[in-house]
């Protein structure tokens, strides 16, 4: 018999992977330079703002039940997806 996760674990494992991105694009950054670091340091905190809000909407999510389900629910893929678009348009950037 399978054993089902705990709720959120996808979701958990999913935000580490934007996590891990993030930082490796923080790691290329500074590697091409303080001038070319400065540059994208707002680029940058504007994708862990928007990973710290998804991980908020997540424990949201964890604790709500019932009709605040759907909601919080709405709003934590939501916040997913404005991380993965930050994400891309910084990676095409660099």
């Amino acid at each position: 018999m399978e054993t089902k996760k705990p709720f959120g674990v996808d979701l958990e494992e999913q935000l580490a992977k934007y996590k891990t991105k993030i930082e490796e694009a923080r790691r290329e950054a500074r590697g091409k330079g303080p001038d070319y670091f400065d540059r994208w340091t707002g680029e940058l905190e504007h994708m862990l703002d928007t990973y710290d809000k998804a991980r908020y909407k997540l424990t949201l999510l964890r604790k709500g039940g019932g009709d605040a389900l759907a909601e919080l629910r709405e709003g934590f893929e939501s916040a997913l997806s404005d991380l993965k678009a930050a994400l891309t348009r910084a990676k095409n950037k660099f």
